[in-house]
């Protein structure tokens, strides 16, 4: 069988079929969520889902996060392989919707999305597996599915390198849900999709004392709001203005009583940059900050990096197959094209580090569920979303092992 509109009906009929197991997979995984690095349920979950369907797993280091492997022909086993990944960590939010899956967990909720992407790659695994079971792939695919921890703390992807998920893969594919998009329009952008994200963690050592003398102390929490408005003014200023540099202060600690000058201060913030020397510039500028901040307070400054990832390059060839398969699965009007990068950051990066790879938008906005953001107490998907995606995955892989793309 091997006529595009043939294969491409094969992937709708398997996917009508199975799809109700999907949404039922993606509400358990919404009803039981766990926190990054304590995804242990949520492994076991899955890995008992691949071995149903016939796939061997492997389970990575600290029982978070798996792999998935599906070989049509014995010729693959050292030839090419693609990855598609989904991440399985969820958020510290209450989940506020009105719904028979909502989390039943407090205070625990898939607040962005990540059931879903978990439920899509299983959903073109098992499409896939299916397909090669009844002799109905148009040619032989190497394919694995990497389900990893962690993507909110930008930890989860180096754990799943680390333990060799990328060994033998010669290309990775990804998606994020995008509440913005109605269900059915697939976001695409060639090049730099998202920005580097580098957390920023800020120490003030000071001496402490009375309210009432604040002449006797060296007063960390005049030093710790001097260094904010002195970051953000001089990062607008010594930035590119042609390069777009985020930097954001989102927490600040210090002290225990209204009267009292503590001896410390911390904060911590987010530095988000589109190219390398836009980071560079931006970071040697917070130091600079430090230092002038500290010869006028008294107080010691220490600035160090905390969790980080680089930005998402996507490959163009990749995204060219993404919007080819876009064409069979939907139509080739699905496709939005996404005109400037988001300053949001995804770990997804670090695997574009080994191996060329892409990452697409899909749509889950809805009638039923509106559109609530990302990361929020209400948010939810349109259910014909996991179709979609598994079909879109599904019909991807097939076209890059396709003869007329190889070589």
């Amino acid at each position: 069988m091997k006529r595009e509109q043939d294969w491409v009906s094969v992937i709708c009929r398997h996917a009508e079929k199975l799809n109700p197991s999907w949404v039922a997979m993606r509400r358990h995984l919404h009803q039981y969520p766990e926190l990054s690095n304590h995804e242990f349920q949520t492994t076991e979950y899955l890995v008992t889902a691949f071995e149903q369907i016939g796939l061997p797993t492997h389970v990575s280091g600290e029982g978070r996060g798996l792999t998935a492997d599906l070989v049509s022909a014995t010729e693959l086993a050292s030839g090419p392989c693609i990855a598609i990944r989904g991440d399985i960590d969820a958020l510290p939010i209450q989940d506020s919707k009105l719904v028979d899956y909502r989390s039943r967990r407090d205070g625990v909720m898939h607040a962005c999305g990540h059931d879903v992407h978990a439920t899509i790659v299983f959903g073109a695994m098992q499409v896939l597996a299916s397909m090669d079971a009844a002799g109905e792939l148009p040619w032989p695919v190497s394919v694995r599915a990497i389900l990893q921890p962690a993507e909110e703390l930008a930890v989860g992807a180096r754990h799943m390198i680390h333990h060799h998920a990328l060994r033998g893969v010669n290309a990775i594919l990804a998606l994020h849900v995008d509440p913005m998009r109605l269900v059915g329009c697939v976001g695409l952008r060639k090049g730099t999709l998202a920005a580097a994200c580098d957390t920023i963690h800020l120490q003030v050592h000071g001496k402490g004392g009375h309210g009432a003398r604040p002449q006797m102390t060296n007063d960390p929490i005049d030093a710790a709001t001097h260094w904010v408005q002195s970051a953000f003014r001089r990062i607008g200023r010594t930035a590119d203005p042609h390069e777009t540099v985020v930097f954001s202060v989102g927490q600040i600690e210090a002290g225990h009583s209204a009267n009292v000058i503590p001896d410390n201060a911390s904060l911590a913030g987010s530095l988000r940059s589109l190219d390398q020397e836009s980071r560079r510039v931006a970071l040697e500028t917070l130091e600079d900050v430090c230092e002038a901040i500290q010869r006028e307070s008294g107080c010691k400054l220490e600035m160090r990096l905390g969790a980080s990832a680089p930005a998402v390059v996507n490959d163009i060839k990749l995204v060219d197959l993404m919007v080819a398969s876009v064409g069979q699965t939907l139509s080739a009007g699905a496709v939005e094209w996404i005109e400037q990068p988001s300053m949001g950051s995804e770990d997804f990066s670090y695997y574009l580090e080994h191996v060329p790879g892409a990452m697409l938008r899909l749509g889950v906005g809805g009638d039923q569920v509106g559109n609530a953001p990302l990361h929020t107490a209400g948010f939810d998907i349109d259910e014909r979303a996991l179709s979609i995606g598994s079909q879109l995955f599904a019909a991807t892989v097939i076209n890059y092992f396709d003869p007329a793309n190889q070589g």
